[in-house]
């Protein structure tokens, strides 16, 4: 009857808390009026359609929090078996994903038509009585960024029902994870000057708050159970908090000083802003004194955590449907609309050097992996353990030049030089890993990590073994597989036209040097890895596999150069830089980077690749020598057993 008590006043939170969501959204929504309307330009489509349209949006918001913070929660604070597979409390967080999707996914779905019609200020009634909602889909960008997150939810609305390991939750949470983002990067942030900064922010933090909600939701229900393991499952939870709001905290000041710069602060954006900040240090304080109230007093503080969550997506939901005030009464140049900034000269050595634009995501992944690497080698030396200092170099050699890539002038010159962009590529997809890859972070990870010890939940040490032997990893790691990923994105990118698409969105910018990144480790790490695989070639094939890709390269780079046709023939005319007056000439530049870089880096792979070679060959000698050494009297042992075997046959 306690229980079953407890359980009541959890669902009696989380229908208090959506219901002073919705007040909050609608009555936002309702005060504002058409005011954020006129502020674009468009006309009012009418209470309804308004009301309409941030509803969906606040489902859409608590649908996906929950699913992404449940899934976070069966991947890092519930149990697993050795193998992987999630226990009885891990698969709590499974059912919620379960009966949230379904909502997410209906939601979404519904927001495509909706938010169409919003984005052009017609009434939902008007544009279907038109007839023009496809053309209204395909004109604006909301709705496409709804249908990209719609299909990610079904993905995970079907598969999640099958899923009962570690690795299959957390490629579901991943997707996921791209379904909540999608929406964000269309919005605010990725619209006006110093949109690049923006967008980097938002990504992160709408992922870090998007995960609390559920997780809380989780946590709570296992301490209304009082269920064993609670207390690892308390100090798991706290420590994600933490994380999530050591991310939200500067992505949060970063977002409020483009988009509600002081000088603009005020109305209901600056307010509404102010109030996230205050529920984001509320839920850090409650979370933290979980380890300090009486075990009866959790529940009640779990409760509030989850509340706080629930009003805080609804903060965000009505902040995200009016615009920035720093876009009020400001016209922007073609360079501010397309890349954030203005780029008023040509690319120089001095100016390469001094032209910052800092990576939110890129640049501050290269400065987190390096601290990260030294801390572990830092660690093994204190144990007394060797570490290679080559691997550190190379490592840390890596990390300064995707910092130097991605946040220097080269990557601000990037967004609107086709050459400077091709350099950036050929640094990310053939330079850069071959550092990385040498420096070998799985093996110092799992050097450097204890394993989780009896009775505890597996930690980072275990959840890295648990992918490197998934399925996914094997498939990917094979030869084959890594080498058609490598030529065929080179080629369909830019042959296509994904490439115009792309180019014209920082968030299409970002997830490009993405992909050239992991593509080109994943490469090398089948030529050269020194990490664990689930698939090694011998050498001489690794070698083979090296040469393999060179004819690709330089045809693609030839193929560039002879063009006469423009790459990106809608995005680079309508950027109108001043200085750039020939586009087929930087086109041409831009093939000679890559016919010239695909050859280089061969020099350095063959280089690592025969040192390897003849380490092993060396370690087999000695092997052998020791073998030798150890039964003297081993080869007279064989030829012996030989001439029986012959005698034998002989007689038969």
């Amino acid at each position: 009857m306690t229980g079953a008590r407890r359980r009541g006043g959890s669902l009696a939170t989380l229908v208090i808390g959506a219901v002073a969501g919705i007040g909050l959204v609608v009555a936002v929504s309702l005060v504002l009026g058409d005011g954020p309307y006129a502020m674009q330009g468009l006309g009012y489509p009418g209470a309804a359609s308004a009301v309409t349209y941030v509803l969906l949006r606040y489902v859409v918001a608590l649908a996906g929090g929950f699913t992404l913070g449940a899934l976070m929660y069966a991947l890092c604070c519930a149990a697993a078996t050795d193998k992987g597979a999630i226990e009885v409390a891990g698969y709590r967080g499974v059912r919620v994903a379960e009966v949230c999707t379904p909502i997410w996914l209906l939601a979404a779905a519904a927001l495509v038509p909706v938010s169409a019609a919003d984005s052009a200020g017609l009434s939902i009634g008007s544009a279907l009585h038109r007839g023009g909602v496809s053309a209204l889909i395909g004109a604006a960008e909301k709705p496409k960024a709804w249908t990209v997150a719609a299909l990610c939810v079904l993905v995970v609305a079907v598969l999640v029902r099958f899923a009962l390991s570690w690795n299959s939750l957390f490629g579901l949470m991943v997707i996921a994870a791209v379904a909540v983002v999608s929406p964000a990067v269309v919005g605010n942030a990725g619209e006006g000057p110093d949109h690049d900064y923006a967008t980097g922010a938002v990504i992160p933090f709408t992922i870090a708050l998007s995960v609390l909600a559920g997780l809380s939701w989780c946590v709570l229900g296992q301490a209304e159970l009082d269920a064993p393991g609670l207390p690892s499952v308390l100090r798991r939870y706290r420590l994600v908090v933490t994380l999530c709001v050591a991310v939200m905290a500067p992505t949060a000041v970063i977002l409020a000083l483009i988009l509600a710069p002081p000088t603009t602060f005020g109305g209901w954006y600056g307010w509404l802003g102010v109030t996230g900040a205050v529920l984001s240090a509320g839920h850090a304080a409650l979370a933290w004194r979980l380890g300090r109230v009486p075990s009866r007093w959790r529940a009640a503080v779990l409760r509030g955590a989850v509340f706080a969550e629930i009003l805080w997506l609804a903060v965000s939901v009505a902040m995200a449907i009016q615009p920035a005030p720093a876009f009020a009464h400001r016209s922007f140049t073609a360079q501010e609309v397309f890349l954030g900034f203005d780029l008023p000269r040509p690319p120089g050595v001095l100016t390469l050097l001094t032209v910052w634009r800092f990576d939110v995501v890129l640049g501050t992944a290269a400065i987190v992996l390096a601290v990260a690497y030294a801390a572990g080698a830092a660690r093994l030396r204190r144990r007394g353990d060797l570490w290679s200092r080559w691997r550190t170099v190379s490592w840390m050699c890596g990390c300064a030049g995707l910092l130097l890539v991605t946040s220097s002038g080269i990557g601000a010159y990037s967004y609107g030089v086709f050459s400077m962009h091709m350099a950036v590529h050929m640094a990310l997809n053939m330079f850069l890993p071959v550092l990385l890859v040498l420096g070998a972070p799985v093996t110092l990870l799992l050097r450097a990590v204890d394993p989780a010890r009896r009775g505890v939940a597996p930690g980072p040490r275990e959840w890295l073994l648990w992918l490197m032997h998934s399925r996914f990893t094997r498939i990917l790691s094979h030869p084959g597989v890594a080498l058609a990923v490598f030529v065929v994105s080179l080629y369909g990118l830019y042959f296509t036209p994904l490439f115009d698409q792309l180019i014209r969105f920082h968030w299409g910018h970002l997830l490009m040097n993405i992909h050239f990144l992991l593509t080109g480790y994943l490469y090398y790490w089948a030529v050269i890895g020194i990490d664990p695989g689930p698939r090694r070639l011998p050498h001489l094939g690794r070698l083979g596999m090296l040469f393999a890709i060179m004819p690709f390269h330089a045809f693609f780079g030839i193929a560039v150069m002879s063009m006469d046709s423009l790459i990106g023939p809608v995005f680079y005319p309508e950027l109108r830089l001043p200085w750039m007056t020939d586009l087929l000439h930087d086109q041409w530049l831009g093939g000679t980077v890559a016919w010239v870089s695909g050859e280089i880096p061969v020099l350095l792979v063959v280089g690592a690749l025969l040192t390897q070679w003849s380490r092993q060959d060396r370690r087999e000698a000695a092997r052998g020598d020791r073998h030798s050494e150890r039964f003297p009297d081993d080869d007279e042992l064989v030829a012996y057993n030989a001439m029986l075997a012959q005698l034998r046959h002989s007689r038969r």
